[in-house]
């Protein structure tokens, strides 16, 4: 009985989400390119981008605030990461974005949940300023960025269903025009197994009213007809729509525990009270799909082996299904492995190891500690993506 009630919850919430998002996805691929705040798509975490973003069921920790804020519950007291991203090497723009973001678990005998905080900054290096009387320059530079800060709170409903909120505020911002607006992102996760190894993963994003541009750079100075003297006119910018997007995941842990549990059986292993972190040596394999609404949809195939909890090492591929639509003159095959119309070309491979900070604990996971990790998006165009990042657990 107690099954069949948490299979209908997960039902529920996974029905409710469905529901929320119809609205935002009943357009069309002729609606690609039309959104705006486009940076709220790049996911700027090593950790997760080294599995081309497959991790929407089974990501843990800080991270989550992207892929999916479900997965923030893990925290177990304090977080703090910091991530740089070299985007589009080699294309001499200069393209760079951080991010960072702090983690605390609220409660000690009670499970209040976890709060975060994240701030995301893209900036584009600088732009010589041109106009049409002096196209070549010569007048200073420019450097637009693109923000936001985003507030996240996620909480154990039990031991096996997860639940987590976002709430963004989005800035985008040249020298004399910006945009403000935000959005809100949903998630949970739902698990279940003797060492939770299975997940499955829900998220709606960057749900929110449209955004438009207003400031100086919409102004012009000119004469009305009729009229002797200059007057100042303000252009209407139109407005644009969020990227909204609902994806659907799922992962199973394979362990392998050895040393002196490598006789136990799968119920004395779980009396013992172990978790994942206590395997020797983990697979995990993840998949997620992913519906836009204004670009086209995404598989996502992710593969993390993880030793020890102490050296991980992950690989993925993104498909993006473009072709089909386009092309229909191919075969099946075709449309889905000849991905040249997308932005990643597909593969993407990823690296953490972990520093603690103590030696008395048995489990590394537990004590105070430090990840290290770096991924590499392979792009159609320049030199790919870097990322580089660090994570303080405590």
């Amino acid at each position: 009985m107690k099954n069949l009630y948490k299979s209908l919850i997960i039902c529920t919430l996974v029905a409710l989400l469905s529901a929320i998002a119809s609205p935002a996805f009943a357009g069309n691929r002729d609606r690609s390119g039309q959104a705006g705040a486009s940076h709220l798509l790049i996911d700027p975490w090593a950790r997760t981008s080294g599995m081309a973003g497959a991790g929407v069921a089974e990501v843990r920790g800080l991270e989550s605030v992207f892929t999916n804020v479900a997965g923030l519950t893990s925290v177990r007291k304090t977080e703090l990461a910091f991530n740089r991203t070299q985007y589009l090497v080699g294309s001499g723009c200069g393209i760079g974005i951080n991010s960072l973001a702090i983690a605390q678990h609220l409660g000690k005998k009670r499970d209040f949940g976890v709060i975060s905080l994240s701030f995301f900054s893209q900036g584009f290096g600088q732009i010589p300023i041109t106009t049409t009387e002096q196209p070549e320059g010569g007048m200073g530079t420019f450097s637009p960025t693109l923000t936001y800060i985003g507030l996240h709170y996620a909480k154990s409903f039990n031991n096996f269903i997860k639940g987590g909120i976002s709430i963004k505020i989005i800035n985008e911002r040249i020298s004399d025009s910006k945009a403000t607006g935000f959005a809100i992102d949903a998630g949970v996760q739902y698990v279940t197994g003797k060492f939770e190894n299975f997940k499955i993963g829900v998220t709606l994003k960057n749900i929110g009213l449209p955004m438009h541009y207003s400031g100086d750079g919409l102004s012009v100075r000119g004469r009305i007809t009729g009229q002797t003297h200059e007057q100042t006119l303000e252009m209407r910018s139109a407005e644009f729509e969020m990227p909204s997007l609902l994806a659907i995941g799922i992962s199973y842990d394979l362990l392998f525990f050895g040393g002196e549990y490598a006789e136990f059986s799968k119920d004395d292993l779980a009396a013992e009270g172990l978790t994942r972190d206590d395997a020797e040596n983990r697979l995990t394999f993840a998949g997620t799909f992913t519906a836009n609404s204004y670009t086209n949809d995404v598989i996502s195939l992710g593969l993390e082996y993880g030793f020890r909890n102490i050296f991980m090492i992950r690989a993925g591929y993104g498909l993006e299904l473009s072709k089909a639509k386009n092309h229909p003159e191919l075969s099946v095959a075709q449309a889905i492995f000849l991905n040249s119309d997308s932005f990643f070309s597909g593969p993407a491979v990823g690296a953490s190891i972990l520093i603690p900070f103590t030696k008395e604990r048995k489990n590394h996971a537990i004590g105070p500690r430090m990840y290290l990790d770096y991924a590499y998006r392979f792009t159609n165009h320049w030199r790919g993506n870097h990322y580089i990042g660090i994570k303080i657990s405590l």
